[in-house]
């Protein structure tokens, strides 16, 4: 499998039209969009975004009252650079359906980019609820319109085949109608996203109105690093993304699995681990002896499982640990932390699979551990955990005995209570660093 040629700067690739303008819908709007997707939308130009919140209103509020503007922190290691991004028109909360609905059936509308974290596509059929859902009432408004001009969506969350996991979500929640008119006018569109955007603080907000005199409730921080592989299967328009360096690419599995596996698995192994040997931040984590072995021997089992270059995959883990080791970039573990039972399942599990087991992937067990651990102290010292699962995961936690305490955590990823997995992860949370 390899990418397609290279496209020009500048140039739409063959028989994929860019355009001058239209109209992108995000679903999602969090940091990460804001320093990738959007960023890379205001450099195609010509194009206006139209976004809804995630799981909170508060920021629909903070860019309206700042007419969809924000700066953008790029945080290299030694200076910042800070731009403000005003590609955004309005910002919805994501409970106004009938405002997307809206959206979706206007011609206008081009392009809509998702990043709703890897539990929102398994959010169910309630548009209440679930963003899928909510697409799927917009696309039957748009079928009923008469729009012919086809529409992309595009999935931009760590999922191996997302374009696969986003058509099979909204298709379960569509009307047989809308279904049946679904191939002729729907492009869903498999991406792979990489750029890490640790949390901004009021630090920030006061550097970006020393920079640009914008007063920012809500800045963005961001590392130089960036990349974006899209698959090349638009038939209607799409921004110019190729001007922000974006690659189009007939295949983008390989990408997605190699970032899913080698960074998206080190950033969970560490954000486990790292807090439980007494770090809290990336850079503490990769830099501390024990958890950079366990970082090591993940990264040694995914690679075996990629079937890519040794010399690509080397530059590759070595880009990873300069990311990792910026200490200006100070990416907090807790954030990271958050949704571990929707994150294990396809970071870390799959590599077990195909390594043959637990016996053959010890970084791997060992991030599944450090995760029953962490849980388990957090629990135990009576904070939150940031999980889909949460409930769940305090019950399993308050059982007495070790092994069915990990039994009915595994349970929570899809393990069988005798899977090999379960004794090797109680025998390797034993062996993980303490401070």
């Amino acid at each position: 499998m390899t990418d397609a040629p290279t496209t020009p700067a500048g140039a739409a690739p063959a028989g994929r039209p860019a355009a001058d303008e239209g109209r992108l819908v995000h679903l999602g709007i969090g940091n990460f969009a804001r320093a990738h997707t959007l960023f890379a939308t205001q450099r195609a130009g010509g194009w206006t975004v139209s976004a809804f919140t995630g799981r909170s209103a508060r920021m629909a509020d903070a860019l309206n009252a700042q007419d969809g503007k924000y700066g953008l922190i790029v945080r290299g290691p030694e200076d910042d650079e800070v731009e403000i991004i005003d590609v955004i028109d309005e910002v919805h909360p994501a409970s106004d359906v009938d405002a997307l609905v809206r959206l979706i059936a206007d011609p206008f509308t081009a392009v809509v980019t998702l990043t709703i974290t890897e539990k929102g596509y398994s959010a169910g059929n309630d548009p209440a609820e679930s963003a899928p859902a909510r697409l799927a009432l917009g696309l039957k408004a748009r079928r009923e319109a008469g729009v012919e001009e086809p529409i992309a969506l595009l999935s931009c969350d760590n999922l191996s085949g997302n374009g696969d996991v986003l058509r099979e979500a909204v298709l379960a929640a569509a009307d047989e109608e809308t279904r049946a008119w679904f191939d002729d006018h729907v492009d869903v569109v498999s991406t792979m996203v990489d750029r890490i955007t640790p949390s901004a603080g009021e630090q920030e907000g006061r550097l970006v109105a020393e920079r640009t005199g914008l007063a920012d409730q809500v800045p963005v921080v961001t590392e130089p690093f960036t990349e974006w592989v899209v698959q090349d299967t638009f038939r209607g328009r799409r921004p110019a993304w190729e001007k922000a360096g974006v690659q189009f690419t007939d295949d983008v599995e390989l990408h997605e699995l190699r970032k899913l596996r080698l960074l998206n698995g080190s950033h969970t192994l560490m954000a486990y681990a790292g807090q439980v040997a007494g770090c809290e931040r990336v850079d503490e984590a990769i830099s501390h002896r024990e958890v950079r072995a366990l970082v090591e021997s993940l990264w040694d089992e995914a690679r075996s499982t990629l079937s890519l270059p040794p010399a690509e995959l080397d530059a590759y883990t070595s880009a990873l640990e300069e990311r990792f080791r910026n200490p200006r970039l100070a990416d907090f573990l807790i954030r990271i932390a958050a949704d571990g039972s929707a994150k294990l399942p396809v970071r870390v599990l799959p590599v077990i699979a195909e390594r043959g087991g637990p016996s053959q992937a010890p970084g791997s067990v060992a991030a599944v551990a450090a995760w029953t651990t962490w849980v388990t102290d957090r629990v135990h010292a009576g904070h939150e955990v940031a999980d889909p699962q949460a409930e769940a995961i305090g019950k399993a936690v308050a059982l007495s005995e070790d092994t069915e305490r990990v039994t009915a955590l595994l349970a929570l990823l899809g393990v069988a209570g005798d899977d090999a997995l379960v004794p090797a992860v109680a025998t390797e949370e034993e062996r993980l660093p303490r401070p």
